[in-house]
């Protein structure tokens, strides 16, 4: 089963998102902040994807959370969601997606698919 770590502030996002991926048959976290995905990131190697929004209330935002995964040796790959869509010219990592809201169940199992053959091939 691949382990998918959602990142949302939002509750009402947190909740739907998660439950599409469970349904989907995923293993979900949820992190309510870049700090609790950290902290959670640190205990856990066979997360597959990070699935964050970008504007979060507390710094780091997203895309430099990913950043800091990274540094902290994550093999996980990354899906950064939007509704900004200033966000979506941002360069990204080769394994990084940027995914603008709003998102249909159909987009988000595909993209958090593709996200964990990339983990998966690495």
């Amino acid at each position: 089963m691949n382990v998918v770590l959602v990142v949302e502030d939002d509750t009402n996002v947190m909740e739907v998102t998660c439950l599409l991926l469970e349904d989907a048959g995923y293993e979900v976290i949820a992190a309510h902040s870049a700090e609790q995905a950290l902290q959670i990131a640190d205990g856990r190697s066979d997360i597959d994807v990070v699935f964050t929004d970008v504007n979060l209330h507390e710094a780091p935002n997203g895309i430099e959370l990913a950043h800091q995964l990274k540094a902290r040796g994550t093999r996980a790959s990354i899906v950064v969601v939007s509704g900004d869509l200033g966000w979506a010219d941002t360069p990204l990592d080769e394994d990084m997606r940027f995914l603008a809201k709003p998102y249909g169940r159909h987009t988000l199992l595909s993209v958090v698919g593709e996200a964990c053959h990339r983990a998966c091939s690495h």
